[in-house]
Parts: structure tokens; C-alpha cells; sequence
């Protein structure tokens, strides 16, 4: 997140009008949109080219659904006549961002434009650890953060940073958190918005986190802010950084192996960010999709301009694709491919030539649980 939004400033007692606000006006804004979300039952795309979350698979291929789960992938069905068919057209995985705060928006916007799986990085302790269906998903709770740190002075006034005064209460943290279900621990280093916490909380954050299996993500945009979340050992950075990085920190990251949050055009874009995110990938981080939904001027559903982005960071249309499906479910707990026995999670389009089709005429199907 950025340190002030003016949506974010109003705080949780908002949320909810901020929430219809945000879909009213995405709704005007993209009236040529037509969506379905419907529970995948039994259905056979015929003759669809598939992306598998990996590849686009060669040729045309059926794809058959058995009550909410994919059951066959070939080139030719042999599915009785009593299955509903769809002929043709592109059929994906159902998206996943791996960076939301769904509770500035709501979960049925989200799903209907095609992201069926999200990762909350930023939440109330009561919302983060409940459903907000038809969306898979999970959640970190509160950032742990400094007393009066990062965001607990700005959009984050209400409950969506947890603040910790050293390093056993940094231990107690995560271990609530775990306890509660955190699917990953999100901790703040943000400099310029407030107190961080020194380096021994920050890699006490870490060791509680690893010794649950979990993952950290760090909130680090700056060059100082990343290299102390180097530093502390951190698995995952939420954003991709401002600052541009230094080939030697570049190096640290890659041999690390922390996985990228893209969220570039939550910070505007800049040259600066765009670079690092390809510097990043060549370095050998992984690079997942994520939006950081929340923000003003960030819209529930797939940003076909951050898949572009994607794209010329990581060098191809398809690897752009699978950031968004296969690599951001990995953090999201979900496989994000289309596969037999895997929940059939689907979008469809009936052509696709550029990411701006990912942008109308979707159709979205939700699969078994």
C-alpha cells in the first residue's frame, strides 16, 4: 500500500461505502464488459484453445467439467450429449492477485471480472480469518509494525497494523497470527511513515513465522527498507521497490530466491519500479501478479495494463499469464491451472489477441471446493 490514499484515509468505519463507491464507478467505466460467474457443474468447451497456467497448450481441445472438477483434457471428448456445451473461444485458469485488501471493495466485483483467488495482505483481524465467497480466500491479517508505525498512521488506523514494542512481542504476534490462520505474516518497513522495527525484531518476525511454516512478505520499498527485509530473512517483497536497486542487492535477492509482488502501477508506474521488476526476474527472483486492489485507481478483477507490464518485465505474453495464474497461486494456495481433477476454476473469452480481451466478455466459472 501506499502511505496515503484518500480512499485509505477515510479508514475501516468507510470500508463499505468506499466499497459501493469503487464498484459504482467501475461499473461506468466499463460498460462493454459482460460477465457471468456461475458454479462450475457439468459443461464441455469444445474446440477451445487452452492456457494451461503455464502454456498455451497446441491445437484446439475439449475440456470437460464433472461437478465442479475438470475431468478430461483432450483432443477429442468423449462426453455423452447430455453435457451443456461451449464451442470455441480461449479458456484460462481463474486469476489470482497476490496483494488485495478486499474489504475496500467487495468479493462478488472481484470474481465477476475474473479473478477467482486473491492473497489479503492487509486486513482487520475479524475480516482476514472469515470467507468472502465465491472467492478463494486467504489472508495475513494486520502488518506487524512498529508502535505507531506503518499504516497504523495513515489508512491503517483501524485494526490493519498490529504493533509490537520488540522482540517478544514480535514472537507473540506471529503466533496469534498463525493461531488464527494467517496464510503468510506481512510485516511493515516503511521508514517514512513512522517507526520500523530494529533488526532484532525484524528477524525474530522471521523465525516465528519459519518455525510455523510460514512465509513473510515485506512491506519495503525503499533501498534501506530492503535491505534490512534482506537482512531479516523475509521469503516475499509485497511490492516491487521505487528506489532502483543496486546490482549487488540484486544479486542477494536472486540467490535468496525471494519471490516479487508485482503492484506496479499501484505507485504509479515509474520507470524506476519497472525496471527493477525486470532486473528482478533476470536476477532470478520469482515474479508473481498482484494488484494491490485498495488503492485509488486500482479496479476489482484482472489490470490487463499490469499483465502488460508483466509481459515486458518477463520477456512474454505467456509468462506474464502464468505470474497471474500458476506463480501468484502459489502464494494464494491455489494451483491456478487448468488440469484434470483440479477445481474447475475457469475463465472463458470468445477470442484473444491482447490483454485487453481479458477486459470484456468474460464469462467465469467457480469449481468444487
Amino acid at each position: 500500500m501506499r502511505p496515503v490514499t484518500r480512499r485509505r484515509l477515510l479508514g475501516a468505519a468507510l470500508a463499505a461505502g468506499a466499497a459501493a463507491f469503487a464498484s459504482f464507478a467501475w461499473g461506468r467505466k466499463r460498460t462493454r464488459v459482460a460477465v457471468s460467474v456461475t458454479p462450475a457443474k457439468d459443461l464441455l468447451f469444445e474446440g477451445v484453445r487452452v492456457f494451461d497456467g503455464e502454456r498455451f497448450l497446441e491445437g484446439s481441445r475439449s475440456v470437460l467439467v464433472r461437478d465442479g472438477t475438470i475431468a478430461e483434457i483432450s483432443p477429442i471428448s468423449t462426453a455423452g450429449a447430455d453435457v451443456p456445451r461451449r464451442h470455441g473461444g480461449v479458456l484460462f485458469p481463474g486469476f489470482v492477485d497476490a496483494h488485495v485488501h478486499l474489504s475496500f471493495f467487495d468479493a462478488p466485483s472481484v470474481a465477476q471480472a475474473g479473478v477467482i483467488a486473491v492473497l489479503d495482505l492487509g486486513e482487520p483481524l475479524d475480516y482476514a480469518f472469515s470467507s468472502h465467497p465465491p472467492l478463494r480466500f486467504r489472508a495475513a491479517g494486520p502488518l506487524i509494525t512498529a508502535p505507531g508505525g506503518y499504516p497504523t498512521r495513515s489508512w491503517g488506523a483501524n485494526g490493519y497494523g498490529l504493533e509490537v514494542a520488540g522482540e517478544k512481542e514480535a514472537r507473540e504476534a506471529v503466533a496469534m497470527l498463525a493461531d488464527r490462520g494467517a496464510a503468510m505474516i506481512k510485516v511493515a518497513i516503511e521508514p517514512g511513515a513512522g517507526p520500523v522495527l530494529d533488526e532484532t525484531a525484524l528477524r525474530a518476525v522471521g523465525e516465528a513465522a519459519h518455525a510455523r511454516r510460514l512465509e513473510v512478505a515485506a512491506h519495503a520499498l525503499g533501498l534501506a527498507s530492503v535491505k534490512a527485509a534482506v537482512a531479516a530473512g523475509v521469503d516475499v517483497l509485497a511490492h516491487t521497490p521505487i528506489d532502483r536497486l543496486p546490482d549487488d542487492l540484486l544479486h542477494s535477492l536472486g540467490s535468496a530466491g525471494i519471490t516479487v509482488i508485482s503492484t506496479v502501477r499501484a505507485f504509479g508506474s515509474r520507470a524506476s519500479t519497472r525496471d527493477n521488476l525486470a532486473a528482478l526476474a533476470a536476477a532470478g527472483c520469482p515474479v508473481v501478479y498482484g494488484t494491490d486492489l485498495g488503492n485509488d485507481g486500482i479496479q476489482p478483477g484482472i489490470d490487463t495494463a499490469e499483465l502488460a507490464i508483466l509481459e515486458e518485465a518477463l520477456g512474454g505474453r505467456e509468462r506474464a499469464l502464468a505470474a497471474a495464474t500458476a506463480g501468484a497461486g502459489a502464494l494464494a494456495g491455489v494451483r491456478g491451472r487448468i488440469a484434470v481433477r483440479e477445481p474447475a476454476d475457469l475463465v472463458w473469452v470468445p477470442a484473444f489477441s491482447s490483454f485487453d480481451d481479458l477486459g470484456k466478455d468474460l464469462h467465469v466459472w467457480v469449481g468444487r471446493a
